[in-house]
């Protein structure tokens, strides 16, 4: 199982209402830590459907984009695209 496929499911779940959730949070669903690259770049949050970024696949497919990111305070808002 690929590792933010639960993150999809998540989403999924979520039927369309925005989501506010911390780095926390995310670990949590996840079931591992977040990369660092998760806190030290932006990029790592951009609603980017490439290849390399598994990631951002996992929220795309469940119809959500990021929408917000404050990486000090280590929050995410996902908002649903379709």
């Amino acid at each position: 199982m690929r590792k933010y496929a639960a993150l999809q499911s998540h989403l999924s779940r979520r039927n369309g209402r925005p989501e506010m959730l911390t780095f926390e949070d995310i670990e949590n669903i996840i079931g591992a830590p977040l990369p660092q690259s998760a806190v030290k770049h932006r990029s790592f949050w951009a609603n980017d459907n490439q290849d390399h970024h598994t990631h951002a696949r996992s929220w795309m497919r469940a119809g959500y984009r990021v929408a917000y990111v404050d990486r000090d305070q280590k929050v995410i808002r996902f908002e649903r695209t379709r």
